[in-house]
């Protein structure tokens, strides 16, 4: 029964001991498998925060240029009415002028070119009041355009206020402009 006993043991010791053994496998290969697992998680942050920089970077661009295509649009687009509006002058349709100079302004509201031109198709339906308004915006976003200020005096002139159509020619003679010049010449003033 001693055999039996030491048998019985020896047994349990070896048996013990290849549990143990085995336990401590298991745990060395699950943490060998965690850090693993937490290198690719910290690569993989690493690439996401690289993914979300680059991205960043995209859409900034996708935005700068989806803001120039619109600019450029637009630019084309004013451009586009401002031709239609001059034709329109050139044909006599100063309704359809009007129209085509109003939409370049709403494009391009510093145009002082529309706005003298808007002015002349005013002027030639004789809604004086209009013209010398649109005249004036000419004259504020390009003091010295020269035409805008002598089309103002003929507006004054043919709405008989004298005195500020002679300062509107003597402007446009300063500026340059020989019908400005001309007419003052003719008229016996001077600039």
């Amino acid at each position: 029964m001693n055999h039996y006993i030491i048998i019985s043991c020896l047994f349990i010791c070896s048996c013990a001991s290849t549990i143990h053994d085995e336990y401590e496998l298991r745990l060395e290969a699950i943490t060998k498998e965690l850090h693993r697992t937490k290198l690719i998680a910290k690569n993989a942050v690493g690439r996401i925060s690289k993914l979300e920089n680059k991205l960043s970077e995209s859409i900034i661009e996708r935005d700068r240029l989806l803001v120039e295509h619109k600019n450029e649009t637009s630019l084309l687009r004013a451009s586009d009415a401002f031709h239609k509006g001059n034709n329109a002058l050139l044909t006599k349709n100063y309704n359809k002028a009007i129209i085509y100079y109003k939409k370049t302004i709403e494009l391009r509201p510093a145009d002082a070119h529309a706005f003298n031109n808007l002015g002349n198709a005013y002027k030639e339906i004789q809604n004086y009041p209009l013209a010398i308004k649109a005249y004036r915006n000419a004259i504020l976003h390009k003091p010295d355009y020269a035409s805008a200020h002598y089309n103002l005096g003929i507006v004054y002139q043919k709405n008989n206020n004298f005195d500020v159509a002679l300062d509107s020619y003597r402007k446009a003679a300063r500026l340059a402009h020989s019908g400005g010049q001309k007419w003052l010449k003719e008229s016996g003033f001077h600039w």
